[in-house]
């Protein structure tokens, strides 16, 4: 029997070659239905001492008993099962986040170890392009080993944001991007409450 939820071959090289990899309408309208409830439940919680203005961003973990969808997506066999391909077997999912983004994003991995092995997924609740906050990619930057990677991290920062060569990925509510932590990734504009989802 197939598993619908693995990569293909072809996924998977893009994957290793580049560094990233876009799943199509992963998630479905009633995905969406719960995600957008919880994540406005789960935020209003964390932050109802100070409610969302546009003026900085709100990020919270969502983990706990009042975002039980959110938290189940971590042995979702739809994020689980690549993360195995990527990762190997024993990969362990460690966190779920909602946010509220507001403003760019700059040019950052989320790791500084050359070594490290894992994946990414980043789902947006609203339609993104390049100039309204998609994420930005950088094909291939997961493969820059210690030395490179030095070099690279101390240029990228005297270049504009948007001027930096890269991917922007235009995604609609559903799709999912899953990309390696090691891979340089930024967004650039976007709307002062651009909803992001996070599983690491």
């Amino acid at each position: 029997m197939v598993n619908s939820s693995a990569l293909c071959k072809d996924q998977l090289q893009f994957f290793t070659t580049f560094g990233y990899v876009i799943l199509r309408q992963l998630l479905t309208p009633k995905d969406l239905e719960i995600l957008t409830a919880e994540l406005d439940q789960g935020l209003h919680f964390q932050f109802s001492h100070n409610p969302f203005d546009g003026s900085q961003r709100h990020w919270s973990r969502m983990t706990d008993e009042t975002t039980p969808f959110f938290a189940s997506l971590m042995e979702d066999v739809r994020f689980l099962t690549p993360a195995q391909q990527i990762c190997g077997e024993d990969v362990l999912g460690i966190g779920i986040d909602a946010n509220r983004y507001v403003g760019n994003t700059e040019w950052h991995s989320d790791t500084e170890h050359p070594q490290q092995t894992a994946v990414k997924y980043i789902f947006y609740l609203d339609t993104v392009t390049a100039e309204t906050g998609a994420l930005r990619v950088i094909p291939g930057s997961h493969l820059l080993q210690e030395t490179e990677r030095q070099i690279f991290s101390k240029g990228i920062q005297d270049i504009p944001l948007q001027k930096v060569p890269c991917q922007a990925i235009k995604t609609v509510p559903g799709d999912v991007i899953a990309f390696d932590i090691r891979t340089w990734h930024a967004s650039y504009g976007g709307s002062r409450n651009r909803r992001a989802c996070n599983l690491d």
